[in-house]
C-alpha cells in the first residue's frame, strides 16, 4: 500500500520564486532516487504550499525519513520558506 506524506510551508515577501523551483526540483529528484514514487510542490496560495511525496510503501519512507527530515529542516527560507506542520500516513484509496 502507498504511503504519502505532505509537509506545509509558508513563504515570505523576500521568497525567490525561482530559487524555489529549482530547490523543491532538486530535493524531490533526489528523494525520488531514494525510491518514492513521485513527488509535488502544490501552490496552495502565494504564501503557501505543500510538498507531497508518494512511496510506494511504509518500508520505502521509513528507510528515508531521517533524510528527509535532515533536508527539511535544512531548507533555507529564502529559497523553500519555513515549513509550518508535516504528517504522513497510508493511502486508503489509490487510483
Amino acid at each position: 500500500m502507498a504511503y504519502v506524506t505532505v509537509s506545509s510551508w509558508t513563504y515570505d515577501a523576500s521568497l525567490n520564486e525561482t530559487a524555489l523551483i529549482a530547490s523543491a526540483r532538486d530535493k524531490l529528484n533526489q528523494i525520488k532516487a531514494m525510491g518514492a514514487v513521485g513527488g509535488h510542490l502544490v501552490r496552495i496560495s502565494p504564501t503557501e504550499g505543500l510538498i507531497v511525496m508518494i512511496y510506494p510503501d511504509e518500508g520505502t519512507w521509513n528507510r528515508v525519513r531521517d533524510t528527509v527530515l535532515h533536508m527539511r529542516k535544512d531548507t533555507d527560507p529564502a529559497e523553500g520558506g519555513t515549513m509550518t506542520r508535516a504528517m504522513g500516513g497510508p493511502a486508503a484509496v489509490s487510483v
